[in-house]
């Protein structure tokens, strides 16, 4: 058979690793991506998970902290911090800069909606995958914690995780709709792939627009997990996963998507994992660790291969 059509539901870190193997072997895909964590900045628009898409399909990718541009200077962000006193919550390269710079001018002066805006960063980058953001609405990710409540970058940078969470909730998200070209591409989808990101504030946010997460439910789904045993492989998806009521293992993890009404097919789990899985989910147990591009390819292969499975049956 053709390669199977694939829609992959990404956030910011693990899933654009296995995105790095998928495109080095050149698999049919599309991305839909993220954007409860997108703010203003100094009058930039960030949006920082499609961001870090944009960039790893392109190969510029940082990937040794998986947001940015490899081999970025941060000059500007030195002096606006030094010289003049700004307290500039993002460490923004400058080339990242510029790019940012060039998204928010063709939002705000040229018209575009933010997805319009991305495929034509998507095209000038010479990028052959489509990539959407969730939404071209607001969907703002809130931590609400001991402290308050606040945007998931306030947690995770300026707070660094530490404030004990209540819960979690998407601003916006009832009234939110999907771009309607992203609709239509899941809906052609032979398989939708939920990338290892976090299920809380990564894969939460894209589900809780509803033309999404009924295009969803209407498909095969393959599901790459993020945990080993009961710790997240990288990020705060262990204490998200607590404060939203499940456990942090691959047991909470197949809940947590039941909740959204998304039944996953295939759950692909690490090989070192001890966690008994649900016995009513079929298995495949494989390295998921991704350190090197070899093991992002190495574990794209084995993803394509359950893809192929699923989508042919």
């Amino acid at each position: 058979m053709s390669e199977p059509r694939v829609g992959v539901l990404s956030g910011g870190t693990g899933t654009p690793k296995l995105l790095r193997g998928l495109r080095e072997l050149d698999a049919n895909f599309f991305v839909i991506v993220n954007t409860g964590e997108d703010r203003e900045v100094l009058g930039l628009y960030v949006s920082p998970d499609v961001d870090t898409v944009l960039y790893t399909l392109a190969g510029i990718i940082n990937d040794e902290t998986w947001y940015g541009v490899r081999g970025d200077t941060f000059r500007g962000h030195e002096f606006l911090e030094e010289e003049l006193d700004v307290d500039e919550l993002l460490r923004i390269g400058d080339v990242d800069r510029a790019f940012k710079q060039y998204r928010t001018y063709l939002m705000e002066r040229k018209g575009m909606s933010l997805s319009e805006a991305v495929d034509e960063l998507r095209r000038r980058l010479g990028i052959k995958w489509k990539v959407y953001p969730m939404t071209d609405d607001r969907v703002v990710t809130i931590i609400v914690t001991d402290e308050g409540e606040m945007h998931f970058h306030e947690f995770w940078v300026e707070k660094r995780g530490q404030p004990a969470v209540k819960d979690v909730r998407y601003e916006g998200a009832e009234e939110a709709s999907a771009p309607p070209k992203a609709v239509d591409d899941l809906l052609r989808a032979d398989v939708v792939l939920i990338g290892p990101s976090n299920p809380v504030t990564s894969i939460g946010p894209i589900l809780s627009v509803s033309d999404i997460r009924h295009a969803v439910r209407e498909k095969p789904v393959v599901l790459v997990s993020p945990f080993i045993g009961n710790e997240p492989v990288s990020g705060p998806a262990g204490k998200l996963m607590r404060a939203v009521g499940f456990e942090p293992n691959v047991r909470g993890l197949v809940e947590y998507y039941r909740g959204w009404g998304i039944d996953p097919d295939v759950l692909i789990m690490d090989e070192r994992d001890d966690v008994e899985p649900p016995g009513d989910v079929e298995v495949v147990r494989t390295d998921t660790i991704m350190k090197t591009e070899e093991d992002s390819i190495r574990l794209a292969k084995e993803v394509m291969s359950v893809l192929r499975e699923v989508a042919g049956s």
